[in-house]
């Protein structure tokens, strides 16, 4: 068993994910970081051993995966520890499309894709660490969400399958904190705005909100609202950038 503290990220090989990943080895933890792109992820794990000790790991896996998932958690179980979660993993629009479709010529393939991933995912990426953070009575689980308009997490045109599956995911977050939170485990969904991630790059999803937040920023602000977390409810947050000045905010 490691006595580092064991912290697993999916969707690390960019954006948000990749960004939570270098900070937690930065502040001691060993980490393993999920991911799809075997290029980028090996370009993650040059920059985990430069953040942070530990024998930091990258795993090119499938969260929409069973089989992946079932290797993540023999991964963890060699381990002998899991003591925080990220969930990472999403996708909100076809690979290589600009504008998203309306809902009416949304290809199935594309609306069962982020089921897959932004739903199923999360759920099969949870399943992999609660066996040992529940023998251990202790343990952090976050779920990434969304929040799509400066209002919270609402519907929004030409996107119905991520609004779908964020909505779901809240609820599934909030069900699973009920269920567990007698165990000693803590489980929250986070809804950021646009992050400055590859996900957003140019695009105008941060038109409504006036600004982005920086990945560091978001980094810190959700390692500090985990160590908030063990002492106090931390329900729903939502992050949001400040609008910069001379921007007009739209109406959501």
């Amino acid at each position: 068993m490691t006595g580092l503290r064991v912290s697993v990220v999916t969707g690390a090989s960019s954006g948000i994910g990749r960004g939570l990943a270098l900070a937690l080895a930065r502040r001691g933890d060993l980490v393993l970081a999920v991911g799809r792109d075997p290029a980028r992820l090996e370009t993650l794990a040059e920059a985990l051993a430069e953040a942070g000790p530990g024998a930091h790991r990258t795993l090119s896996l499938d969260v929409a995966n069973e089989a992946d998932m079932a290797r993540l958690r023999a991964e963890v179980e060699a381990l002998g520890r899991a003591d925080l979660m990220v969930a990472s993993a999403a996708v909100g629009r076809a690979a290589g499309a600009g504008l998203p479709p309306a809902t009416r010529d949304l290809p199935l393939a594309d609306w069962q894709r982020m089921v897959d991933v932004n739903l199923h995912g999360v759920f099969l990426a949870n399943a992999a660490v609660l066996p040992l953070m529940r023998a251990q009575g202790d343990g952090d689980i976050v779920n990434i969400g969304s929040s799509t308009t400066p209002h919270g997490l609402r519907g929004t045109p030409l996107a119905p399958a991520y609004s779908a599956t964020k909505f779901a995911l809240a609820e599934y977050g909030r069900a699973l904190a009920e269920e567990l939170a007698p165990e000693g485990v803590r489980v929250r969904t986070i809804f950021p705005g646009p992050v400055e991630t590859p996900l957003i790059a140019g695009t105008l999803l941060d038109g409504p909100f006036g600004g982005r937040i920086s990945e560091a920023n978001f980094a810190a602000a959700l390692l500090g609202l985990i160590e908030l977390g063990r002492g106090m409810v931390v329900a729903d947050p939502h992050l949001l950038p400040v609008p910069q000045r001379g921007r007009v905010r739209r109406k959501a």
